[in-house]
């Protein structure tokens, strides 16, 4: 959604309705601003309870988790012999 807006005196901009409701921005929520050379970019931070009803991206199970962690262990061990080994 693209609109266009004037910035008031104090530097305000209000966003219109259907921009905040695409973004999913309501009234209290926090955002973040970046400003970058010639434009501005405006993200909702999400709240904890918005993270959290989130369907998980992924599953795994524990016994799974605990494997996995124990393979990176396993690699990073092996990484710093390695460098230890080469000096580096």
């Amino acid at each position: 959604m693209t609109s266009i807006a004037k910035v008031g005196k104090r530097g305000e901009v209000v966003l219109k309705k259907a921009e905040r409701e695409a973004a999913g921005i309501k009234a209290g929520d926090t955002v973040v601003i970046f400003g970058r050379p010639g434009e501005v970019i405006i993200r909702k931070i999400p709240s904890l309870e918005d993270v959290l009803s989130a369907p998980p991206k992924v599953k795994i199970s524990v016994g799974d988790l605990a494997r996995l962690r124990g393979k990176v262990r396993e690699e990073l061990e092996e990484r710093l012999a390695y460098e230890g080994s080469t000096g580096h």
